[in-house]
């Protein structure tokens, strides 16, 4: 992280200055793992306020009227974009200061993946929502540490970009913040490293975290909001029998009906994944605890406890 945060620096000063603010940044994210970087980055500087506190999901949520203000009032903006928090463009598009959103699905270098879809499943995610390219791509992307780190340059440089007259203090919290990605990455490296059996998820929410930890997800149940059929149910419990699956993760806040069923006369255990932290209380530690808790999980499904 060190030649990053020397090439931002240098770039940052190639920048012309602009008049300091007279009064502290007011800055909104959208999600608790983005305004827990955020509140790392701007610690000793300013708060960061959480759009969506109560406990729905980002594909659903419904703006209260002080929350819309918040919305209005805000000096920057930081949302992912427009296939998770799918309510948030009509509202943003009324805003007076476009510039002050930033959508950080269009991160230059993340690395990000297609959503995946069940063949005989043809009310595919977000495809019915929008035929921009955006839409075909899986928006959790937090959950992958490398990804978390160029999320951290990225907003680190916008922020620094309106408030030029603190980069010494955004830069060397950023650079901590860095340092402890870095060291929570090893940790989970070895915490993780001895689960190998098989498990299905509810929702296909956890590839990227997958992926970086090679965890072997057999399979989701379904790829849309909608239940899935009598044929994906039958497929599914074909897939349990002939896989030996350990677990089935589901979604927070709720288990839904047809996990139940799955599980029923099987020595299946079921598991709660919370990937945006609508059980954890938000602070600057919320993406961190938002790692751990699934490496916990999938650990415990592991041992099948």
């Amino acid at each position: 992280m060190t030649k990053q945060l020397c090439f931002l620096t240098l770039l940052l000063l190639s920048i012309n200055s602009t008049p300091a603010l007279s009064k502290p940044l007011r800055i909104v994210a959208s999600i608790k793992p983005i305004h827990s970087l955020l509140t790392s980055i701007t610690q000793g500087v300013s708060d960061v306020e959480l759009l969506m506190s109560s406990r729905q999901s980002p594909h659903h949520y419904s703006l209260r009227p002080s929350e819309r203000r918040m919305l209005a009032e805000a000096d920057l903006i930081f949302w992912i974009g427009p296939n998770l928090e799918s309510f948030m463009p009509r509202i943003l598009g009324s805003l007076n200061n476009q510039q002050k959103v930033v959508s950080l699905i269009t991160t230059p270098e993340l690395k990000l993946l297609a959503l995946r879809q069940i063949d005989s499943d043809h009310n595919e995610h977000g495809n019915n929502e929008t035929n921009h390219e955006l839409s075909k791509l899986d928006a959790h992307f937090w959950l992958d540490t490398s990804n978390t780190d160029i999320l951290v340059d990225a907003i680190t440089k916008e922020i620094i970009r309106l408030d030029p007259e603190h980069t010494q203090q955004y830069l060397s919290n950023s650079q901590q913040l860095h340092q402890k990605i870095s060291l929570l990455r090893k940790e989970l490296q070895v915490s993780l490293s001895a689960v190998n059996k098989s498990f299905l998820s509810y929702h296909d929410g956890y590839q990227y975290f997958e992926t970086e930890f090679g965890l072997d997800n057999a399979g989701f149940i379904a790829s849309s909001e909608l239940q899935a059929s009598a044929h994906r149910i039958s497929e599914l419990k074909s897939l349990i029998r002939k896989k030996n699956i350990a677990c089935i993760f589901y979604d927070a806040p709720t288990e839904p009906a047809i996990v139940k069923s799955l599980q029923s006369n099987t020595k299946i255990k079921t598991f709660m994944l919370d990937p945006v932290g609508i059980f954890i209380p938000p602070n600057k530690d919320s993406w961190f605890n938002i790692m751990n808790s699934l490496s916990k999980q999938f650990i415990n499904c592991q041992q099948n406890l």
